[in-house]
């Protein structure tokens, strides 16, 4: 059997994995990723990217490559609820277009709703799409060994690391790769969580659905009572489901929702559930089918030893409110940083322990929030009237009165805060200031400088955010007009070999940044505030990088 040595070895080239190797990539770390398939996922499961996300691939220069391959810019994102789409219009929500808030960020302006928050806005990409990009991007770096084709065998670990087997499906030919640190980026059927013992907390398996993916030129010839949109919901009483813009014309997706009570669905014909939701006879060819479930559930650990849950390993979401793939993101871009600085000895030995600490929190708040959207849906589900298909007076009023429930609930959809809003506030590496917390609003992004919270966006001049100025490899020391010399930050970093740079900003900071001095962490998260440099700034350097253990 061949060897190979690694620090970092990833199991599953999905969005988690990839985001995961392009950090790390990012700064410099050697891994190798494995991953079962040879080509990017062919049934998209997510297709939101949320502004967070969009955040941590500015830093890499894909922001724009991405924004490119997602659904045209020139439409507002919009969420259609109808009979049929042919049928009758229920409701529409819509949200400025990416061309609109492009404008607003390069005048700087904050009028548009969200542009104040961050430098960008849902970009929808499928997941299929998207693989592509960034897989693109972590071979040009060269520091990643990407095997696609590649299954996941076995793996034992000890204190020094992990000995694990991976085999090529193509020759069969195995190879035992020794690595540092294994992360499973492997999904929710993890083999390594089996093997691990792990088990999940939460709701389970929820409402049951079958996806259609298929291809139609003239999907919105036939939807004339949508028109354009990113999602149409179908609300009639016994079929509801939802249709999803996967590539902006050809390629669409429909979600039908399995009853309670219902069969699976298996022995349904999926073409005929397909007109019936658009109320006509249409052109259009079914490529995929597949069969899941909505779920809220948490893995009770995300690391043991040496190994790491992440992404769908770590926690598995309903889809309503897109938080599941940028949850996994995030997942990967808080843990990229910590295993870097372990492994190049500036992390302190409690550093790691801090990854299920943060963001088993943030998972559990986010599965949450996501079910919560979910039974939102199924509840209207449960009270749509009879009749309102109907051409009468009843009819019509019919669909206004339930046309303003819907509207009520399309709410759900403005989802900045759950992006946006998670804060680390109880970790064990950050330093409380023992002020009290921001609001943590699913729809409201309260930017400020709270220790825990993401670091505030602001314009400093035209195409220039305050996010910029944190781009994964340092510690950032932000330091507001007037603010007192904080030379005792640096030395004290350079002593422990703790990459780190000040950063001065101007007045347009202040009302954001609250404090003379902030630092903020690789990952972009405050860790620490003030107005005045510590009396003791390695207690401070204790803390943040992780050498003092948890209370």
């Amino acid at each position: 059997m061949n060897s190979m040595e690694t620090p970092v070895l990833i199991v599953g080239g999905g969005p988690t994995g990839l985001a995961l190797a392009a950090d790390l990539s990012a700064k410099g770390v050697r891994s190798v990723l494995v991953e079962t398939r040879t080509e990017p996922t062919a049934h998209p499961r997510a297709t939101l990217l949320g502004s967070r996300s969009m955040e941590y691939y500015r830093r890499l220069g894909l922001d724009d490559e991405i924004v490119r391959n997602s659904l045209p810019r020139e439409h507002g994102y919009r969420i259609v609820f109808a009979t049929r789409l042919s049928g009758k219009l229920l409701h529409a929500h819509a949200s400025p277009s990416p061309n609109e808030y492009m404008a607003a960020h390069r005048e700087m302006r904050t009028d548009v709703p969200e542009s104040g928050w961050t430098p960008y806005y849902k970009v929808q990409i499928g997941q299929h799409a998207l693989e592509p990009i960034i897989k693109r991007w972590v071979l040009r770096q060269g520091s990643t060994d990407v095997r696609y084709g590649t299954e996941f065998v076995s793996f034992e670990q000890d204190e020094q690391g992990v000995s694990s087997v991976i085999r090529d499906l193509a020759s069969g030919r195995e190879t035992q790769v020794r690595s540092r640190f294994l992360v499973a980026c492997d999904g929710g059927r993890s083999a390594i969580k089996a093997t691990l013992g792990i088990p999940y907390t939460g709701r389970g398996a929820m409402r049951r659905n079958v996806s259609y993916l298929f291809r139609s030129k003239a999907f919105l010839e036939y939807a004339t009572a949508a028109g354009w949109a990113n999602l149409y919901f179908i609300f009639r009483p016994g079929a509801f489901g939802v249709f999803t813009n996967i590539n902006g014309g050809e390629i669409w997706n429909y979600q039908n929702y399995v009853l309670d009570g219902e069969a699976e669905g298996s022995e349904r014909d999926p073409a005929e559930q397909i007109r019936d939701a658009m109320g006509a006879d249409f052109p259009f060819e079914i490529l995929q089918v597949m069969h899941w479930s909505h779920h809220q559930s948490v893995a009770d650990r995300f690391r043991a030893g040496n190994v790491f849950l992440a992404g769908d390993a770590a926690h598995l979401f309903c889809p309503t409110g897109g938080i599941g793939m940028n949850t996994g993101i995030a997942d990967a871009f808080d843990l990229g940083w910590k295993l870097t600085a372990v492994l190049r000895g500036w992390g302190g030995p409690h550093l790691l322990d801090s990854y299920e600490w943060e963001r088993r929190f943030v998972a559990i708040r986010n599965t949450i929030a996501a079910a919560a959207n979910a039974d939102r849906i199924d509840a209207m589900m449960k009270v749509t009237p009879q009749g309102l298909e109907e051409e009468t007076p009843q009819g019509d009023e019919l669909r206004t009165q339930f046309g303003r429930r819907l509207r009520q609930t399309s709410r759900q959809f403005n989802t900045a805060g759950l992006h946006l809003g998670y804060r680390y506030g109880d970790s064990f590496i950050v330093a409380a200031d023992g002020t009290a917390e921001p609001p943590d609003d699913p729809r409201i992004v309260s930017q400020s400088s709270w220790p825990g919270c993401r670091a505030p966006h602001v314009w400093l001049e035209p195409g220039k955010s305050t996010l910029d100025l944190y781009d994964g490899s340092a510690y950032v020391l932000v330091r507001l007009p007037g603010a007192p010399d904080s030379a005792a930050f640096g030395a004290a970093a350079d002593k422990r070999g703790i990459p780190f740079t000040p950063a001065d900003v101007d007045e347009r900071a202040r009302a954001l940044y609250e404090k003379a001095l902030v630092l903020v962490r690789p990952d972009g998260t405050v860790c620490w505030r003030g107005d005045a440099v510590p009396e003791d700034v390695d207690a401070v350097w204790d803390t943040v990088a992780g050498f003092r253990a948890p209370a």
